[in-house]
């Protein structure tokens, strides 16, 4: 019998089950987990164990990685991936000007701009926001024409200003994590490198699940100097004749 070695995470194929259409593919995850449990009782004899029944065979699948896919994140969260018109808060800092005037870029949602006054560092808030006025603004006011702010005639030339507003962007992705919408269920096929101990040679191994389920517990951690590292679970249900994953390791 050959002996076998793996050092590869396998590539993944993930199927919509609903629709049997595909969904997404990785090959840049860094690790992936196949674990297997079942439950045991046994019978004892003169208070040592004596006969053995095993059921209940559960399976998961974790996958882990620091690329993804932004796919991934909607798929653990039931969500759909959208591309389309959203509003974006942006934040700039403005200088006031002779002419008691600022411009910020883009254009601004109407209604959405607030300003307040901030120290050299332009991160501390200086006092309380402005108020927008309609007309010619006065003390602790300003308004908004398009993308150019005015300040009141008490504003002094060369103060800065954090100035918040939202912009209308038209080709933002959207993954909305709701608190009734959870992952779906998809079918997996998993693809891996094996080698054979004495002649080297690198075999494929395949492995399918029928039915994988994501949990729906997943961590986002930002880190400034960590990449982040993405791990989706995927509870393993077996199909109608009871499988729950079947392996074929392909000799070419």
């Amino acid at each position: 019998m050959a002996l076998y070695g793996i050092k590869d995470c396998a590539n993944l194929t993930l199927f919509d089950k609903a629709t049997g259409s595909v969904n997404l593919f990785s090959d840049y995850a860094n690790v992936s987990t196949n674990e297997w449990t079942a439950e045991r009782v046994y019978a004892n004899s003169k208070g040592t164990r004596s006969i053995a029944w095993d059921y209940d065979r559960q399976g998961t699948l974790a996958v882990e990685m620091e690329v993804f896919d932004l796919k991934w994140l909607a798929l653990v969260a039931g969500s759909d991936l959208k591309t389309g018109e959203a509003n974006i808060a942006k934040r700039e800092i403005v200088k006031v000007g002779a002419s008691k005037k600022a411009s910020i870029t883009g254009s601004p949602v109407t209604g959405s701009i607030q300003v307040v006054k901030v120290g050299v560092d332009e991160i501390e808030h200086v006092g309380e926001p402005l108020v927008e006025a309609e007309e010619t603004p006065t003390a602790n006011q300003f308004m908004v024409e398009g993308n150019e702010i005015t300040f009141a005639t008490d504003a002094v030339e060369g103060d800065l200003y954090a100035v918040y507003f939202l912009v209308l962007d038209s080709q933002v992705k959207t993954i909305e994590i709701r608190a009734d919408k959870f992952p779906k269920t998809f079918e997996v096929i998993a693809d891996a490198l094996i080698r054979e101990k004495e002649s080297g040679k690198d075999e494929f191994v395949q492995i399918h699940y029928p039915n994988a389920r994501p949990q729906s517990n997943f961590t986002v951690t930002m880190s400034a100097t960590e990449p982040t590292n993405l791990q989706v679970t995927f509870d393993l249900f077996p199909d109608k004749n009871k499988n729950l994953a079947t392996y074929k390791v392909i000799s070419e």
